[in-house]
């Protein structure tokens, strides 16, 4: 069992003007992520960080636009960096957990090709992948293509809040979506020929999504739809090999459908990203026009500092929807936890901590948990309010909240039940 924590690149690293979501903070008006957390340079101070909470595993990302500087020139240092970040975590005996897309592309990818709905992004991220297992791939036993692809397509081609910051675009959402698909089963194959033995999953987060229109027909098929394309349309993919998505109604509306054998069963495990409860609201205007919305808020559950509603047993539901549909499937929770509003503002912090951990950490199959976040970071369009960390920066000093004093002893708690369990096996 690996119990961990999880980070991002340009979340934490800092000081990247070459990605794409370093342009979209200056296009958007965004809070400018800056030196983040410095993390690119303190790297080892942030892995020393999770081994002082007694953790045995670290999910980190490695940023495509630090290692292809431009379509065919490479900066072999930051190979080497991401390299020893590797060695390191295996020096001092934690699990390197490494996410391959979280979010972010070389700017050059965006501004040639648009973005991840362009067919050239195929062969760009398989270089990318090849260089990567090339470099390290003898030092990997758990990747993940693609972090919440659905999320980032779903903001980046229908809300316009992301990058390539398209509105309303369902056939270039649609390819956006085919195309990761692709990118994951050709990686899938690339990162075995070097590593057999890695594990390889792709990252979707799962919404406790709660019904709401039971009594109207038309939303309530409305909703169900939405429900299936957001959380299981990509799953279904790797899975089944079947991947539909969009919404009709007696035979009007936008849906498309692709088959393939190739894709499916390319998936050692699902990584898991659960915060929240969620909702589709559904609205009739004139015209015979209908405006649909995905919602975190709005059921009077207790919510956190940006409006999401938690639920004690949310967790525990969406773990047992995925095992409904695919079976007993190993799954890795790549990303668990809650925010605060300032330092010390935990509550609700441990209240998830608790419910999330207890759920998953007695049920069979679990390979991993990791809590979102190491220490407070940039949260995208959320900048710096959210506090989501175990750790806070104060100038150059690293300081242990006192959620991350309780995550260790949770850790060392369920470390302990989990190593007996297994030595009782034997």
């Amino acid at each position: 069992m690996y119990i961990g924590v999880a980070t991002a690149s340009h979340q934490n690293e800092g000081n990247n003007f070459r990605n794409n979501w370093w342009d979209w903070e200056m296009k958007a008006g965004l809070e400018r992520s800056g030196m983040a957390c410095n993390s690119w340079v303190e790297y080892r101070r942030d892995i020393d960080c999770v081994k002082r909470l007694g953790c045995n595993a670290y999910r980190f990302s490695i940023e495509w636009s630090r290692i292809f500087l431009s379509e065919d020139r490479i900066d072999k240092s930051a190979l080497d960096r991401y390299k020893d970040m590797l060695e390191y975590c295996r020096e001092v005996g934690v699990e390197p957990i490494v996410t391959l897309h979280h979010f972010t592309r070389p700017r050059w990818v965006d501004m040639k090709y648009g973005g991840l709905h362009s067919k050239h992004v195929l062969r760009l991220f398989h270089f990318y992948v090849e260089e990567v297992m090339k470099h390290m791939g003898n030092l990997m036993s758990y990747v993940v293509t693609f972090n919440e692809p659905m999320l980032e397509c779903v903001h980046g081609y229908l809300r316009g809040t992301r990058p390539p910051g398209l509105k309303g675009d369902f056939e270039k959402l649609y390819s956006a979506l085919e195309n990761v698909v692709d990118c994951h089963c050709v990686a899938y194959d690339i990162i075995k020929r070097y590593n057999r033995d890695v594990k390889v999953g792709i990252v979707k987060n799962l919404v406790d999504f709660e019904v709401q229109y039971s009594y109207d027909r038309i939303k309530a098929s409305i909703e169900r739809q939405i429900i299936k394309n957001y959380n299981w349309g990509i799953l279904d993919a790797l899975y089944k090999g079947k991947f539909r998505f969009g919404v009709s109604l007696i035979g009007l509306g936008m849906k498309k459908r692709t088959n393939s054998s190739y894709w499916k069963g390319k998936i050692d495990f699902l990584g898991l990203n659960h915060y929240n409860v969620g909702y589709v609201d559904i609205t009739y205007r004139v015209y015979d026009q209908i405006d649909v919305k995905l919602k975190m808020d709005g059921s009077g559950y207790e919510s956190n500092c940006l409006g999401w509603d938690m639920k004690e047993v949310s967790m525990r539901n969406v773990i047992n929807k995925a095992r409904k549909r695919y079976g007993n499937i190993p799954i890795m929770v790549t990303e668990s936890g809650n925010c605060g509003a300032e330092v010390g503002d935990e509550g609700l912090m441990e209240k998830v901590m608790d419910n999330h951990m207890e759920d998953v950490m007695k049920m069979d199959n679990i390979i991993g948990y990791m809590w979102w976040t190491l220490m407070d970071n940039y949260e995208w369009e959320d900048g710096r309010l959210p506090k989501f960390g175990l750790y806070y920066l104060d100038g150059e000093e690293v300081i242990m909240k006192e959620i991350g004093k309780k995550y260790g002893e949770k850790v060392k708690k369920w470390l302990q039940y989990h190593n007996g369990n297994n030595e009782g096996k034997k």
